[in-house]
């Protein structure tokens, strides 16, 4: 109990404080024990880090398999705004994304090599679920753009909303988000004579 409970307060405080925010006697108290039993079940602050994010990366993973798979035949336009739209709603109350973006973004300097390999193999695994849903989106002809291109611009779209509600606030990530939804939606429908001209 206390294993699970100790990893489940450790990954909130994460997400709200980040890594160097967060001290072994802050999670204890969370929890309602002595800083000393944690190591009862962690090697330290960075074991326990550490399994938190490897949890959290499989976590992760799962949710994108289980909307892809959920949301597949979905019109293409609902199946990328929807997916927005959960990414930012699960950010304001799912503490497990929160920390995920946060952690990612600003690695411990000293175990920046492990988070970094981490987020790259959650960034190609995700991204080749999209691509699935972009290839048959071009083969329903949905889309004109190439899906590995539609794909790429939509995985920026992710990372640039992802740094806004890391720094911003809802109203920015909002405002962000309608702008850049309206041009990339268009990029990704129109056919790209104009860019031959």
């Amino acid at each position: 109990m206390s294993y699970q409970t100790i990893k489940q307060e450790a990954l909130n405080l994460f997400a709200v404080c980040g890594y160097e925010g967060t001290s072994l006697a802050d999670i204890a108290n969370k929890v309602g024990i002595k800083k000393q039993s944690i190591y009862a079940h962690f090697k330290g602050k960075d074991d326990l880090f550490i399994k938190v994010l490897k949890e959290t990366f499989t976590d992760e993973v799962k949710k994108e398999k289980e909307y892809m798979e959920t949301h597949f035949d979905q019109p293409l336009q609902v199946f990328l705004w929807e997916a927005l739209q959960s990414f930012i709603y699960r950010f304001h109350h799912d503490n497990r994304l929160k920390f995920w973006l946060r952690n990612t973004s600003m690695p411990p300097h000293h175990l920046y090599n492990e988070v970094i390999t981490c987020l790259y193999q959650y960034i190609d695994q995700v991204d080749h679920l999209y691509l699935k849903r972009f290839q048959y989106a071009f083969e329903k002809k949905e889309i004109s753009q190439d899906p590995d291109t539609a794909k790429l611009a939509f995985s920026a779209l992710l990372d640039s909303i992802g740094v806004e509600l890391i720094y911003g606030n809802k109203t920015r990530t909002n405002q962000k988000l309608r702008a850049s939804w309206q041009i990339f939606w268009l990029g990704i429908t129109n056919s790209d004579k104009t860019s031959k001209k």
